[in-house]
């Protein structure tokens, strides 16, 4: 495909190289002389300086033969305006995308009008406090997502020195538990590890579980893992995420704590949100947070502007007994470095906005995808069995998966299936696949035909 892609920040740049080693031809729009030189220096990547909404700029791009418009500037008018230029100039089957945050913009009797010219609008904010809100529902996982409307979940677990999984080997999984227990990745360090049989898992790994939903709670206590959702909460920052949180927890019925240095915006938000207790002080003023008992909550989430605020709170926080924090870190090469602290859950949440819209993208035989680790160096993908994907009719144990990928579950209409070598997968069934960045590529080929086919 060839993916117009406007602004080379965070989000621009980590979609252009996911969509580049996928082998897309990838052209970007960005008036910044320095982003721009970054993304062409550093990316197999055209690039073009310009204003991203102009339409000259855009014909120079070539937006007349793009297959899709991707808008991600800071700016949500540009984006917009983006969209709606490739609408006129470009082919009339374009995708067109755009990362809009203000919800004033995303007005259902707007949007759903299908005389708009925008085929998604990734809100990242919106998008990151969802995730955070399920992550509350598990208080130990670090990651939770959803495949085949929720029936299936993976779930990011870190392995405790006391839990029952610590030194085991994979193989010996089915033996030791009543139930079987797939692990279809495991992050340490810096790794994404798609495992084997001989693989051991280690204090500190965090593994990711395969669970069909109605057995998370039992399955997982089985396992060690606590499995008391967080009813007391305090969120450090009155930004759009953390309004969009307290709103939220407020109308489930929690009461959170909003921690907020900004004393207008503090006064602001004691008007505009109701059921939030709204505090206004320094979220790494020790003082002020023995004083409102965070040891005593069972989630700190920092959400601040200063991702280094933002670390620094949750450590505090943490340090004075907060049961888990989480931080909002933006920079994905502090993403590793927080976690490295002992931050529990570090989330991204232009990444977050990078995993959507990558799904977006490849929608089709792909159902559902999720980047896994900081580095999100490994993919979870569910898809569609078609019945010319040389993966139908054919034990697993003859299918010639690359390195790096597992077959996490098969889902048969209401049946999930935890596979085995004699498991053979039937056209029409949703197959939820863990790949390596490096083995997302064939494993799609393999999706897509036989190879006979090839």
């Amino acid at each position: 495909m060839k993916i117009l892609i406007v602004g080379a920040g965070e989000v621009g740049f980590n979609i252009a190289a996911r969509l580049v080693d996928e082998g897309h031809d990838v052209m970007i729009v960005e008036r910044d002389e320095g982003m721009l030189s970054r993304a062409c220096e550093n990316l197999d990547v055209q690039g073009i300086r310009g204003h991203g909404a102009r339409p000259q700029v855009l014909e120079e791009a070539g937006i007349a033969d793009a297959d899709m418009l991707v808008a991600v500037t800071d700016l949500d008018e540009v984006n917009m305006v983006a969209c709606l230029t490739a609408a006129i100039l470009g082919r009339k089957d374009i995708i067109k995308i755009a990362r809009v945050r203000d919800t004033g913009y995303t007005d259902a009797r707007i949007f759903h009008d299908p005389r708009v010219a925008i085929d998604m609008a990734i809100n990242p904010e919106r998008e990151t406090a969802d995730k955070i809100l399920t992550l509350l529902r598990f208080p130990a996982a670090t990651e939770v997502v959803d495949f085949a409307g929720g029936r299936v979940q993976l779930v990011g677990v870190r392995i405790a020195d006391t839990s029952p999984l610590a030194g085991m080997r994979f193989l010996e999984l089915p033996e030791r538990f009543n139930r079987r227990v797939l692990i279809a990745a495991l992050h340490r360090g810096d790794e994404i590890i798609v495992p084997r049989g001989d693989d051991v898992i280690l204090p500190g790994d965090e593994v990711y579980l395969v669970v069909p939903r109605g057995h998370s709670a039992d399955l997982l206590t089985e396992l060690g893992v606590p499995m008391e959702p967080a009813a007391r909460v305090m969120i450090a920052g009155g930004t759009k995420l953390g309004r969009f949180l307290a709103r939220d927890l407020a109308a489930r019925g929690i009461v959170p704590k909003l921690v907020e240095p900004d004393p207008q915006l503090a006064r602001w938000l004691g008007e505009k949100l109701a059921g939030v207790i709204v505090l206004q002080g320094n979220p790494t003023d020790a003082a002020l947070l023995r004083e409102e008992n965070v040891g005593e909550m069972h989630a700190f989430i920092a959400t601040g502007r200063v991702e280094e605020v933002n670390v620094m709170s949750a450590l505090l926080a943490q340090r004075l007994g907060a049961r888990r924090v989480i931080a909002t870190v933006n920079r994905v090469d502090y993403l590793p470095l927080a976690k490295a602290m002992g931050v529990d859950v570090c989330i991204s949440p232009r990444m977050t906005a990078v995993s959507s819209i990558l799904h977006f993208i490849r929608r089709g035989r792909v159902v559902a995808s999720r980047a896994l680790g900081e580095e999100e160096s490994a993919e979870a993908i569910e898809f569609e069995a078609q019945m010319t994907s040389e993966v139908v009719d054919t034990p697993l144990r003859e299918l010639r998966l690359p390195k790096g990928a597992l077959i996490a579950c098969i889902l048969r209409g209401d049946e999930v299936i935890v596979p085995t070598g004699d498991a053979i997968i039937q056209a029409g069934d949703h197959v939820v696949i863990v790949a390596s960045k490096q083995a997302i590529g064939k494993v799609e080929r393999m999706l897509a035909r036989r190879q006979d086919q090839a």
